[in-house]
């Protein structure tokens, strides 16, 4: 995958941490004990959850005491690894990793870090965990005169691995949504960045807001392996070789899609505004399908994934590369979902964060900042 070079080493490693104070908010409701799922996704689960909870608890239970903690949870060589849009390097090492969670909170303070989504797969040994979090602006970004004082809120997507005999945390991969400060620092002028609007669309179909998360439930013990055949498939179809008559079967006719970075598809989706749609119903996937392989012969792959039909949910990792039909032309890509499912397990809503070269969007020349 060809990475962007959007930002400098020492200020995406100033971004490169997880948010350190988790709030349940009252206006949504907790992620349930899962149904439908073996005892070795739950433990996968309830590590993610701890992992999770424990880093953000720093802001109320002190830097230090979360830093020992966190020593008995994640592995010596533990690697976080870059997305290549908004982290350009991985972190490497506990002491690395520990550094990061002291210097997010030089920057922002976290008043809402909240796991809205869970499921594991047990055979990788990894759990994916949809997080909802709020951050104000207290420490100045490099190329920022002062703090804002502002407070962004968004969406991230965390996959973790797990060591299957310490249960210990051994990989991280982060995809997170911009801060404003973040957005103005970064984002080249004349460039468009519309990310999607995660907490208003999509959130309240899980339960944040007035719908409630039982809402969500089927009682089908078939619905997991449902999930998981029509998920294989939706990240088949992108495959050259697919017979897109399939997505009637695994797509919602109303299925919509969001641009979770808002660089990908804002800039050419301008009846969208606000919303960063980048699919409106079954009809339209089929068309943006179909219009990338009228162009290039392409080949998904699906790297991991996991499932929870308690709450109807599940996240992936894919791959793809594309070839030209009639030219040179080369391109990789590289996307980490969370998909809502109705209650005939097709596809409804994907929030996708899609790790493309974002060169022309984002800066090339951010100022640098010492990691130190």
């Amino acid at each position: 995958m060809q990475v962007a070079k959007a930002l400098s080493r020492g200020l995406r490693a100033q971004c490169l941490t997880k948010p350190a104070f988790l709030r349940r908010p009252t206006r949504t409701t907790t992620v349930r004990t899962m149904a439908f799922v073996s005892n070795k996704q739950e433990q996968l689960s309830g590590l993610a959850r701890k992992f999770i909870e424990t880093w953000g608890s720093a802001a109320t239970r002190g830097i230090d005491t979360v830093k020992q903690d966190l020593k008995e949870m994640v592995a010596d060589d533990c690697v976080f690894k870059a997305d290549g849009v908004l982290y350009t390097d991985d972190l490497k090492g506990l002491p690395a990793i520990l550094h990061a969670l002291e210097r997010e909170h030089s920057i922002y303070e976290h008043s809402t870090y909240y796991p809205v989504a869970v499921a594991a797969n047990e055979d990788d040994n990894i759990a994916f965990v949809g997080v909802a979090w709020e951050y104000k602006n207290v420490g100045s970004l490099q190329g920022m005169e002062k703090p804002t004082n502002r407070t962004s809120k968004g969406f991230s997507i965390k996959q973790l691995k797990f060591d299957p005999n310490s249960n210990k945390l051994v990989l991280s991969r982060v995809n997170r949504q911009m801060t404003q400060e973040e957005r103005e620092v970064l984002v080249n002028p004349g460039s468009k960045c519309q990310p999607a609007d995660v907490f208003g669309d999509v959130l309240p179909k899980l339960g944040w807001g007035a719908q409630e998360a039982s809402q969500q439930k089927v009682d089908d013990p078939d619905f997991a392996a449902k999930q998981k055949n029509n998920l294989m498939t939706w990240v088949h179809c992108w495959s050259s070789d697919a017979d897109l008559d399939q997505l009637n079967n695994v797509l919602d006719p109303a299925f919509m899609a969001y641009d979770a970075y808002g660089l990908h598809h804002a800039a050419d989706k301008p009846d969208r505004e606000g919303h960063a749609i980048s699919m409106m119903g079954r009809d339209d996937a089929r068309a943006a399908i179909s219009g990338l392989q009228k162009k290039f012969t392409d080949r998904n792959k699906l790297l991991a994934f996991a499932v929870n039909p308690d709450q109807r949910v599940a996240f992936d990792h894919w791959h793809g590369e594309a070839q030209g039909r009639d030219s040179d032309v080369k391109f990789s890509t590289e996307g980490v979902d969370m998909i809502l499912f109705n209650a005939h397990g097709q596809l409804s809503t994907l929030v996708q964060f899609d790790m493309q070269d974002y060169s022309k969007q984002l800066r090339s020349n951010a100022p640098a900042t010492s990691q130190s």
